[in-house]
């Protein structure tokens, strides 16, 4: 079985995730998935993975300290 590198070229990431190329265009432009990698015009498949996690609601944009912060946030509002 042969692995897929992880930076490809645009067809090679539109074809990853099953889009033609002109929709995966679109949704870079409209930032649902991330731009290619400045000076090398390829994209991140391990970056475009978690942007498609996060637009079919498997992901949290939130990070740990995101998290951390909000939860000490509403303890201080209670107590």
């Amino acid at each position: 079985m042969q692995t897929m590198a992880r930076l490809v070229t645009e067809k090679e990431a539109a074809d990853a995730v099953g889009l033609d190329v002109a929709t995966f265009r679109a949704w870079v432009a409209t930032g649902k998935l991330p731009q290619s990698i400045p000076d090398c015009d390829k994209f991140d498949l391990k970056a475009i993975d978690a942007a498609l996690d996060r637009v079919s609601g498997l992901g949290s944009s939130a990070n740990a300290l995101d998290l951390w912060k909000s939860k000490r946030q509403g303890n201080a509002h209670s107590a």
